[in-house]
């Protein structure tokens, strides 16, 4: 949940993919490059450098609190402030639209404890933008799931 959100996301081995190598840009490519960048910022949600690459420069990610965190907050919330160990996080029906050379990403991330029971659910807006030859996250939004059946 990256901010519970911040606890999830996604929030990532987060090597900014180029969309298909050097092939043509599709539609299909995109998404698919997208979706890899999500799991890898789920993956590596908690580690600066790969947070450096993964969000953009004008990133914002409003929080609970009501404040908007820069790329720079959020990366040094998001890698002092760890989960518990054993907390492992996995998304839910993600789904990944592209416009051109903007992609947005919805889903709910589930973290589950050593047992296997749920801990958290957080459901999530990211959007991303293509340039410089690469997506990068510029806007991340989660909100703390109160009750669901998932």
């Amino acid at each position: 949940m990256r901010c519970v959100h911040l606890f999830a996301a996604g929030t990532v081995v987060f090597s900014t993919l180029p969309a298909a190598g050097n092939e043509k840009r599709t539609s299909n490519r995109d998404r698919d490059a997208l979706i890899a960048l999500e799991n890898d910022w789920l993956k590596s949600e908690h580690n600066a450098a790969e947070l450096e690459q993964i969000l953009a420069a004008d990133f914002l990610h409003p929080v609970v609190t009501g404040d908007v965190l820069t790329k720079a907050q959020h990366i040094e919330f998001s890698s002092t402030n760890l989960p518990p160990p054993g907390l492992t996080k996995h998304f839910y029906e993600l789904q990944v639209r592209v416009y051109g050379d903007v992609g947005i990403a919805n889903g709910l991330v589930v973290a589950t404890d050593m047992g296997g029971n749920v801990a958290g659910k957080t459901v999530f807006t990211d959007v991303f933008v293509y340039r410089g030859g690469r997506w990068q996250a510029i806007h991340a939004q989660g909100n703390a799931v109160q009750s669901s059946q998932h």
